[in-house]
């Protein structure tokens, strides 16, 4: 705010601007108070820390000067063994070679099995192939099938329509009733 501004304000506006900004600054303290003891404990657990880092660093000291007396120790052994050391490396050498002779022999199999899924997978296209054209030649009689049904029933349909036709013909023409039940029961 401006020097004008502030001129301008009434004191009502002043003292409220004034409790206001005393307001903010008790809340600053507040806050800044809250830093301060943070600020401390923090201080308080770093001191604690840098003890337990002391005595680590103590401890770090021994086990170096064990790991000294360790290295010394194998390195004694690792002379003994230095024997035993070739004849492993010797009997690994053995099982390396077994091991290349058991893989060359895996590789063949599965150049075999390859070739055997390959023959395998070309028969089973030309089956498939077989079976598409048959499921064709079925759809194509099921077909005529149903137009030979189809067929069946319309003549069947004229067959007694035209039997109707006969049969009253039959019965306007004079023919004796018994001679007709006759005929019907022979049909």
């Amino acid at each position: 705010m401006t020097d004008k501004e502030l001129r301008k304000l009434n004191r009502h506006d002043l003292l409220e601007l004034l409790v206001e900004q005393s307001r903010e600054a008790s809340r600053l303290n507040a806050a800044l108070q809250e830093r301060e003891e943070e600020l401390r404990e923090a201080l308080e657990g770093s001191g604690r820390l840098k003890d337990k880092l002391d005595g680590k660093d103590e401890l770090i000291e021994k086990l170096k000067a064990r790991l000294d007396e360790k290295d010394t120790e194998m390195a004694g052994e690792a002379a003994a063994n230095g024997e035993q050391l070739e004849r492993l490396k010797e009997k690994l050498n053995e099982k390396d070679a077994l091991v290349e002779k058991l893989k060359q022999r895996l590789d063949d199999k599965d150049a075999q099995m390859a070739e055997e899924k390959a023959a395998g997978e070309e028969c089973l296209e030309r089956l498939k192939g077989r079976l598409d054209e048959k499921d064709a030649l079925i759809g194509k009689l099921r077909e005529q099938a149903d137009r030979k049904d189809e067929r069946i029933g319309k003549l069947e349909a004229e067959v007694e329509r035209l039997q109707a036709g006969r049969w009253k013909e039959m019965r306007e023409g004079g023919f004796p009733p018994e001679l007709l039940e006759g005929l019907k029961a022979l049909l």
